[in-house]
């Protein structure tokens, strides 16, 4: 089962369940932090997962309300006999959670990889299913990139095409690469992050060239 909104993105298994809070909810208001927690207590409650890792990494910003939520979080899935893993990257969770006196509360570990261990389950899973996810549409973008660049190829090597139309697909699919991309490279994990990053620089190359060869 998966669950994406702006807030956070949920992913659960049967051994365990993954939640990676976004960017978003940072700027969130209290009132719309605590509708997201009340629908994440809600899954803590009606899933089987007991064992839960909880991705702060993300975050660039962690105020008193996103804090207040993650604890519930922690209490709901320890009264159901379950344990909870934070990973907090090194910006300002880990800060946030130190100063509130939680690492000598809660495990908390510094990558999602390390925070799977300590939870004691194989990241095979749910983390792969996730970079898999991501995959695709960055695979998606780079082919778009080198599909653009074939044609551009084809176009400068003396093919007899019409030039309003390869630059209006050169352009555009280095553009289309380059969004798709980002997508990935924001959303993605690991190799699907690190495609993703591919997919925008080679969907750059291709548009500016194809501008400035074809303009």
């Amino acid at each position: 089962m998966t669950t994406s909104t702006e807030n956070y993105h949920l992913q659960i298994a049967n051994s365990h369940a993954v939640l990676r809070l976004e960017p978003p909810i940072g700027r969130a208001a209290w009132g719309d932090i605590e509708r997201v927690g009340n629908e994440l207590i809600s899954n803590v409650n009606e899933q089987k997962s007991r064992a839960w890792l909880i991705d702060l990494s993300g975050l660039e910003y962690m105020g008193s309300a996103l804090v207040a939520l993650v604890v519930r979080l922690w209490k709901a899935v320890q009264t159901g006999g379950g344990k909870v893993v934070v990973v907090c990257g090194h910006g300002m969770p880990e800060e946030v959670l130190r100063l509130a006196g939680l690492d000598k509360v809660w495990t908390i570990t510094t990558t999602y990889e390390e925070g799977l261990k300590k939870l004691g389950v194989s990241g095979g899973s749910t983390a792969s299913a996730g970079d898999r996810t991501m995959f695709i549409p960055a695979l998606l973008g780079l082919l778009l990139a080198v599909a653009g660049g074939i044609v551009l190829g084809m176009m400068l090597g003396g093919q007899n095409l019409d030039r309003r139309i390869v630059m209006g697909g050169v352009v555009g699919g280095g553009g289309l690469a380059v969004l798709i991309g980002l997508f990935a490279l924001i959303r993605g994990r690991a190799w699907g992050r690190a495609l993703g990053g591919i997919a925008v620089a080679a969907g750059i190359a291709v548009a500016v060239f194809g501008f400035l060869k074809l303009r």
